[in-house]
């Protein structure tokens, strides 16, 4: 009997010991994701797309795809900015709350492939496939952002707060999801917004099948948190409408130094978490003609302020209706550029 009970003990302990192991192993893991993340620092967010075309950020989805109409698109000139800005990552929205597409999506929608795209449009260019070309060429990591909301083809703003993406619209979010993962298999980042439409059980789900496509994948459910003048240190019960994430983020108030700290518990489970901050250059997300960048003390006070705060800064530069950004977006980046690197 002697012999039995210590057998059981040891097969207790094994077992114990194995889960703590692989739930080690998987803390190390992101660990060492999201340390390669935060050592990036700096990146452009590029809001481009049908709102550029319709001077509308959250669009209404109901102009027709040839709306989308640069007239002379250079995506390598976007990410040529990012690196001589001193820029290392950058995230495109490929799919903003209009529902229309930077790329030719294959996927089915109510019976026949997707048509809200770039397929449709007057220019036939995929952006996401000359972008992730750009960021290989300046050595610049791409992202990808994907917006849950989408006024095309599911939830209008009045809808925001619903909380369960409709079963069809659902799938083809992951369809979309899972389509871009393997067409352009260098994304290191997914940025998805809105999050706050869907459950908790189907984020879960579109986090775990990122994963299982990529698992170094770097997964943001945008929550924006604006919590400036904030005096407590955040957590990850603060962000419960966009969890699970890896990355927390806060959006035009950043976070004030100590209130950030990568360590996080939540059901007794450790995690390592990144801090990423998202602001305009200017006043708007897309180009419009009278937006311009804000002052140069102003901007550079944000980037010590994120970085100061144990964060990465995705500094929001929109390309215009050509398809280029201004060039007094691109002044104010490198003026920028010269500040950060006159304080080392």
């Amino acid at each position: 009997m002697k012999k039995i009970f210590v057998f059981l003990v040891f097969i207790v302990l094994a077992f114990s010991c194995n889960d703590n192991c692989n739930t080690n192993n998987q803390y190390d893991q992101q660990k060492e994701i999201i340390s390669q993340f935060q050592e990036l620092k700096y990146g452009m967010f590029i809001h481009y797309g049908m709102s550029t075309f319709t001077g509308r950020e959250i669009d209404a989805g109901d102009m027709p795809s040839d709306t989308y109409a640069p007239t002379d698109l250079d995506v390598d000139q976007w990410i040529a900015v990012a690196r001589e800005a001193g820029m290392k990552y950058a995230v495109l929205t490929s799919k903003h709350v209009s529902g229309h597409c930077l790329w030719d999506s294959k996927v089915q929608w109510k019976g026949k492939e997707y048509d809200y795209d770039v397929g449709t449009s007057i220019d036939n260019t995929d952006v996401i496939a000359e972008y992730i070309k750009a960021c290989k060429k300046y050595d610049v990591k791409p992202g990808i952002y994907y917006c849950l909301m989408d006024t095309h083809n599911s939830y209008g703003p009045d809808k925001w707060q619903e909380g369960i993406l409709q079963p069809e619209y659902f799938q083809f979010v992951k369809d979309q999801v899972r389509e871009l993962l393997n067409l352009y298999p260098d994304i290191f980042y997914l940025w998805l917004d809105i999050p706050r439409l869907a459950s908790f059980e189907q984020r879960a789900e579109i986090y775990k099948m990122i994963k299982e496509i990529k698992p170094e994948c770097i997964v943001l459910y945008n929550f924006g948190l604006r919590g400036g003048d904030s005096q407590t240190k955040i957590n990850i019960e603060q962000f419960l409408a966009a969890w699970p994430t890896d990355v927390l983020n806060s959006e035009r108030y950043p976070l004030k130094p100590g209130l950030f700290d990568a360590e996080q518990k939540y059901q007794e489970k450790n995690y390592y978490l990144g801090y990423e901050h998202c602001d305009p250059l200017g006043k708007d997300w897309f180009w419009v003609p009278e937006d311009r960048p804000r002052p140069l003390d102003s901007i550079f006070h944000l980037y010590t302020q994120v970085q100061a705060g144990g964060g990465n800064l995705l500094l929001d530069v929109a390309p215009d209706t050509t398809g280029h950004i201004p060039e007094y977006s691109v002044k104010s980046l490198l003026q920028l550029r010269d500040r950060i690197k006159g304080q080392k």
